[in-house]
C-alpha cells in the first residue's frame, strides 16, 4: 500500500471506531426509574420500568449503548437487557444532587436521563427548581473538572393524583429554567413525560406508570436520545466524505 494511503486509512478506522463506540446512558431519577409501586412485593430481580424496553429499541435499531449506575435490577426479566441504573426510590431532587457528582466519577455516563421531582411534592410546598438546578450544577461541575461533555435529557414529570396542580406548576417552572441554561450554554433535551402517558389508562396506584405507561416512557426516551447520538457524529461525516473524495 502507497505511503499517501497509509494515514486516510487509519483515519477511516478511526472514524468507524467512533461512529461505532459505546454510548454510556444512565438513567437518573426516583422510584419511577427504579419501577416500584404502592403494594408492590416483586424482587429487584423482576424490576425494569421503562428501562428494558429502551433497551430493546436501542438494540433494535442497531446502538451499542451500556446502562450504567449503581442499582442492578431486572435480572430475571426476559428478554434480559442491562438493568444498571441510578434509580432511587422516595429520593428528592436535592437528596439526588447530594449523590449526582460521585455516581458521574464512579459510571462516567455520556448521557444522563433525568425524571426527577415527584417526591418534592411529598415534602415541600414549593415547585421551585432548586433541587433540579443542584443536579444540574453538579453534572456541570464534573464536566468542567474532567474535561467532558455529558448530555442531558431532562422530563416533565409524569402526573401526580395527589397533588396535580403542584405537578402542572413543576413542569412550567422546569420549562423556564431548562430554556435559560441552554441559552447560557447547557447542553439539555427537554422531553414531555406530562403529556406522553395517559393519567388514567397508564398509571397503577396514581403515581407510578403501569407497563403501558413505562412503554410510552421508553419511546419518548428513544426519541430523543436518537437525535442527540446522531449530534455526537454527524460532524465526522464531512470529514469521512472528504477523505474518499479529496
Amino acid at each position: 500500500m502507497h505511503k499517501s494511503a497509509i494515514l486516510p486509512l487509519l483515519f477511516l478506522l478511526s472514524l468507524f471506531s467512533s461512529l461505532h463506540a459505546v454510548t454510556k446512558i444512565m438513567p437518573l431519577g426516583d422510584s419511577i426509574t427504579f419501577d416500584w409501586y404502592y403494594g408492590d412485593s416483586r424482587s429487584d430481580a423482576y424490576r425494569n420500568g421503562y428501562r428494558n424496553d429502551l433497551w430493546y429499541k436501542l438494540k433494535s435499531a442497531g446502538y451499542t449503548v451500556d446502562f450504567v449506575g449503581s442499582q442492578k435490577t431486572g435480572g430475571a426479566v426476559s428478554p434480559s437487557f442491562d438493568g444498571d441504573n441510578e434509580g432511587h426510590s422516595g429520593w428528592t431532587t436535592y437528596r439526588i444532587a447530594d449523590k449526582t457528582y460521585s455516581w458521574l466519577k464512579t459510571y462516567k455516563p455520556d448521557i444522563i436521563l433525568l425524571h426527577i421531582g415527584t417526591n418534592d411534592s411529598m415534602y415541600y410546598s414549593s415547585s421551585d427548581m432548586t433541587g433540579v438546578e443542584s443536579i444540574l450544577n453538579q453534572i456541570d461541575r464534573y464536566e468542567r473538572n474532567y474535561h467532558v461533555t455529558v448530555k442531558v435529557i431532562l422530563a416533565k414529570i409524569i402526573n401526580l393524583s395527589k397533588n396535580p396542580s403542584w405537578i402542572s406548576r413543576f413542569n412550567s417552572s422546569l420549562a423556564t429554567m431548562v430554556q435559560n441554561r441552554i441559552a447560557d450554554g447547557d447542553e439539555i433535551t427537554l422531553v414531555d413525560m406530562y403529556h406522553a402517558l395517559s393519567y388514567w389508562g397508564d398509571m397503577v396506584d396514581g403515581i407510578h406508570p403501569r407497563s403501558s405507561g413505562y412503554a410510552k416512557m421508553a419511546t419518548v426516551w428513544f426519541n430523543a436520545l436518537k437525535k442527540v447520538m446522531k449530534e455526537d457524529t454527524a460532524f465526522l461525516i464531512p470529514i469521512y466524505h472528504l477523505i474518499l473524495n479529496p
